[in-house]
């Protein structure tokens, strides 16, 4: 794991998060995504303690995957991992596939 965290603010108070240098780039996207839910719900609602707004960000985005049919994150992560290995071992010898 990397030790430069990545970054979320919510309403002025900052989370540091880090993960395997595989996943920083979905975890930044993630990350860019709650921001912007809490962002809408805090003007929206300004008075609104953080806990709430993390909330009704976490509420309504769940309920966007599920409208959206959308696959869990995990486990595409996982079909894709599933899906290089194969393409590794399927390969003709000295080929990797890559241009």
């Amino acid at each position: 794991m990397t030790t430069d965290a990545l970054t979320a603010t919510i309403k002025g108070r900052t989370f540091k998060l880090n993960a395997p240098e595989a996943q920083r780039g979905a975890l930044a996207e993630a990350i860019a995504v709650v921001e912007a839910k809490c962002a809408t719900i805090a003007t929206k609602s300004p008075a609104s303690e953080i806990e709430r707004v993390l909330l009704l960000a976490a509420l309504e985005l769940a309920a966007a995957s599920k409208d959206a049919d959308a696959m869990d994150p995990r486990l595409e992560a996982r079909l894709a991992a599933m899906h290089a290995k194969l393409a590794l071992a399927l390969a003709p010898a000295g080929v990797t596939g890559k241009a």
